[in-house]
């Protein structure tokens, strides 16, 4: 961030490919060190960038975990390339559960979700008693595109269409302690302490982390340009355990003045301004601006002149806010490195509502 750049080193530049597309190589923004978490200026800078929807990039912010959680991270690096191949994920998550603590339920596959491989459901027990139901973990292709070999596992609870885990927050504990069991170097994240005092400074109240995704971005593959507005939902910790990914984060407005700028003769009609391309920025079947956001190199130079984009590695951690559905920081990803990385991005959310 903008106070202690001075104390990164100078980045060098970034090859970036993703799903076919070549961007060329691109410097990043610095990715300071979190020196001192109680640094006034440091904690004043992020409150500004919270409050503009600005990315808050925290190098090495849960680095000095990461060696507790090495056979962790190494195990979970091995799922990823085990269920790649073809093995079941359903089996393999059992084996991590305790079958005092979780009951299985089944496993499912939606026909009319292509990127989905597999969603297995359990119960929680206490005592030999159910104490939430249809709690699920979520395996499937980041991408519909057969280029990118990117795998996530979501970690939620009910059904996704009625959009439960909005609307209760009871069995959200629930699917949190699914997912720190499941993968116990969730650990790494929330319990770095200063980390989460520093979420529930920018928030004003206690977090609950909920909504966990384990990301295995793989290289050349990555997520499309998108933002995390969903109700309830104040923004987004995303923490590299291993290996490394590029970013692109700015807030929507920003993003849209920049839409306008590039915005050709069949994009001039519906976007052509800031205010109209804020706008086309919420049609998500928009084919010509889905390109000019995500595979046109022009357009990825110049975001990255202004300092939107970040090389995150091992040990950082990047905090996305979301105030609303036009001040929320949008952001895209790319896989980079020889080999599929490991990440975990968790939902912020007030622990009491």
């Amino acid at each position: 961030m903008k106070s202690a750049q001075k104390l990164a080193p100078k980045p060098r530049g970034v090859r970036l490919v993703r799903r076919g597309v070549r961007h060329g190589t691109l410097v990043p923004t610095p990715v300071a060190p979190v020196r001192r978490w109680d640094d006034p200026a440091f904690l004043a800078e992020c409150e500004r960038r919270w409050a503009a929807d600005l990315p808050l990039p925290l190098g090495g912010a849960v680095a000095k975990a990461l060696p507790r959680f090495e056979r962790e991270i190494e195990a979970a690096l091995q799922l990823f390339d085990t269920v790649r191949e073809g093995t079941s994920f359903e089996g393999l998550l059992l084996e991590r559960l305790s079958p005092r603590r979780w009951e299985a339920a089944g496993a499912t596959i939606d026909a009319g979700d292509t990127r989905e491989l597999e969603k297995v459901f359990v119960h929680a027990l206490s005592k030999g008693r159910r104490v939430a139901r249809d709690l699920y973990a979520k395996l499937s292709w980041v991408a519909h595109d057969e280029r990118d070999s990117s795998l996530r596992i979501r970690f939620s609870f009910g059904s996704e269409a009625l959009l439960d885990w909005q609307k209760e927050t009871r069995r959200a504990p629930h699917a949190d302690a699914l997912a720190a069991e499941a993968f116990p170097e969730c650990a790494a994240i929330t319990g770095t302490k200063p980390l989460v005092a520093l979420v529930e400074r920018l928030i004003g109240t206690e977090p609950r982390f909920s909504e966990r995704i384990i990301y295995n971005n793989a290289p050349g593959g990555g997520a499309l340009f998108h933002h995390d507005d969903e109700e309830h939902q104040l923004g987004v910790v995303f923490s590299q355990l291993e290996g490394e990914t590029g970013w692109f984060a700015l807030p929507k407005r920003q993003l849209a003045e920049f839409v306008a700028d590039f915005a050709g003769s069949k994009l001039a009609k519906r976007a052509g301004t800031p205010r109209k391309a804020l706008r086309a920025l919420d049609d998500t079947t928009d084919e010509e601006l889905s390109k000019l956001l995500n595979s046109d190199p022009k357009f990825t130079h110049a975001l990255a002149a202004v300092g939107t984009f970040f090389h995150l590695k091992a040990g950082d951690s990047i905090l996305l806010p979301s105030h609303g559905p036009d001040d929320v920081c949008w952001h895209a990803v790319y896989g980079l490195g020889a080999r599929p990385s490991l990440a975990h991005s968790y939902g912020i959310f007030a622990k009491r509502r």
